[in-house]
């Protein structure tokens, strides 16, 4: 293919001002179209070079295919040797071209910048312009600097897991999928007994290091099969930590804590344990550590509060008799046993079973005896009861569980007592025993006569004698049989109204089976009825048309 450059038959002399300035477009034009086929020679690609016009032979209008012929017949022409005339014509032709081109980018300029501005400056602004809007049209949307440095580490990242997806033997990772941390004094255990499919969860709690009485809300959980008991070890799993400790169930009552021996079936409770610091309304899980039921979890709950102390009591219940009786006073014996317990209970109310009131006064001896005072006066036969509550303190015990393989828990009672086969002890004062209690027999109410004289008639005594309870009644020979007869007859209508009722009843359990046998046969009669109709009434919503019942 030809060069493309500009017109071959133009003359080149003086260029007119209109050629000139259209000489960069038109350069533009020819730099986008040149092109060369390729079977040219050395000479034919040396004369498209040629920038010369006087030396390509195209002033004499001769064409480009007679300057080949004469390439081709081996003539050589000294293109450095030129005339003085032609040097000069050259270079005065030269300066003139250069005069015309700044008198034309002047008049360009001020034709072209409206707004004053030297020409270098508005080649760089239109230089930004075009990367802007050319980077805008190559890659679409422009992208800031967070987005190429993100694009960068992405191919990095790319680049990388190509390379190392080829080295299959090597299982490795790449940063910030995993973390390295050395821990120091390990034990031989975990090293021993490690298995890296069991998660280790590492972390620190550096605001929980304190340990108080924590009151739990807990609940025996609906698949356990036993219910708890206050002081078996139990292990409780809250946040980061696991811990065994002894539990002291209570329920509180609004006035006081009272201690449950056992946790209710189907409600809530609470329990005080000793422990770490933990955040109020965290939740948590208790378990035995030796699991003797197919379901592990023995309770759930949540933390209420952590406090230094909880005041837990638990019902305590004394009894005594009297000793010495004067008028509204007592003395109260086999109640304490030394006069230290007396005056822990000073001012306690006691009561009589009988209900009279008292009060605890003064101890009185060394061997526990108490002076009280009552409402009235009691008897030497009454027992006195004195209902109280003690205090109980709750049992510190903390066994954090740092390790699953080899850990030292403390055993339950019942445990121990199994592996070492020992009995329960059997306490005599703790089994129940038949209440015997003797019959009274009170003397008749005497009122004096002043008092009944002061007394209503309604409420005074009325005692009315007659003879007829001590008067004897005998019978002759005709009253003895008319009594005779009367009792056989009366004795026959008994046995006729008791065979009577007898077959009343009788009458009444046959209707009544024959009732239910004759509901029972309606009730059946009423549900295939009702499912006719409930059919025919389905199909029917449906389009499909009412089928008849079936008998």
């Amino acid at each position: 293919m030809d060069l493309v450059y500009g017109s071959a038959k133009e003359p080149a002399k003086e260029p007119a001002k209109g050629k000139v300035k259209s000489t960069s477009a038109d350069s533009d034009d020819a730099v986008k179209t040149l092109a060369f086929s390729d079977d040219l020679d050395d000479r034919e690609l040396y004369k498209h070079f040629i920038t010369n016009p006087g030396d390509s032979g195209d002033e004499d209008g001769e064409s480009s295919d007679d300057g080949n012929e004469e390439d081709a017949t081996g003539d050589f022409e000294d293109l450095e040797a030129e005339s003085g005339d032609d040097a000069g014509k050259s270079e005065s032709k030269s300066a003139d071209e250069q005069s015309g081109d700044e008198e034309e980018d002047k008049e360009d300029d001020d034709d072209e910048n409206p707004y004053g501005l030297s020409s270098e400056k508005m080649k760089k602004l239109k230089s930004k312009f075009d990367k802007i809007y050319d980077e805008d049209e190559e890659g679409g949307e422009k992208k800031d600097f967070y987005q190429q440095q993100k694009e960068q580490l992405q191919k990095y990242v790319d680049d990388t897991v190509k390379e190392m997806d080829e080295l299959t033997d090597i299982n490795y990772r790449f940063s910030g999928e995993y973390v390295k941390v050395v821990v120091e004094d390990m034990p031989y255990e975990f090293i021993k007994g490690f298995n890296p499919a069991f998660p280790v969860v590492v972390g620190g709690i550096s605001n929980e290091e304190g340990l108080s009485l924590i009151n739990l809300r807990i609940k025996r959980h609906r698949w356990y099969p036993k219910i708890l008991k206050t002081g078996d070890p139990i292990v409780i799993s809250v946040g980061w930590r696991r811990f065994q400790t002894l539990p002291t169930y209570f329920m509180n009552d609004r006035i006081k804590n009272r201690m449950l021996k056992y946790t209710p079936e189907h409600m809530h409770c609470n329990a005080a344990v000793y422990g770490p610091y933990i955040q109020p309304g965290a939740g948590f899980c208790a378990f035995f550590m030796k699991r003797a039921h197919s379901f592990g979890i023995a309770a759930t709950g949540s933390v209420l509060e952590n406090s230094q102390s909880i005041d837990v009591v638990k019902k305590l219940k004394l009894t005594g008799y009297p000793e010495k009786i004067h008028k509204n006073t007592a003395y109260i014996k086999k109640m304490f046993n030394s006069p230290l317990e007396v005056a822990k209970f000073e001012g306690a109310s006691i009561k009589t079973v009988s209900g009279i009131r008292g009060q605890v006064k003064k101890a009185s001896g060394n061997s526990g005896l108490f002076r009280a005072t009552f409402e009235d006066k009691i008897k030497v036969s009454d027992i006195v009861f004195l209902r109280a509550f003690h205090t109980i303190a709750i049992k510190k015990f903390y066994n954090p569980v740092t390790s699953l393989l080899s850990v030292a828990y403390m055993r339950s009672i019942a445990e121990i007592r199994r592996a070492k086969s020992l009995p329960v002890p059997n306490k005599k004062d703790s089994h129940y025993k038949p209440i015997e209690r003797v019959v009274k027999r009170f003397n008749p109410l005497q009122v004096p006569k002043s008092l009944q004289a002061e007394l209503p008639f309604k409420s005074r005594p009325k005692i009315v004698k007659t003879n007829r309870a001590s008067r004897a009644v005998v019978m002759d020979e005709h009253d003895k049989k008319v009594a005779n007869l009367l009792g056989k007859i009366n004795l026959l209508n008994k046995d006729k109204a008791k065979k009577h009722r007898e077959k009343v009843q009788k009458q009444k359990e046959e209707y009544k089976v024959k009732r239910q046998a004759e509901e029972a046969e309606a009730d059946s009669r009423r549900k295939k009825k009702r499912k006719t109709f409930f059919r025919i009434e389905g199909q029917n919503q449906k389009g499909g048309g009412g089928g008849g019942s079936r008998d």
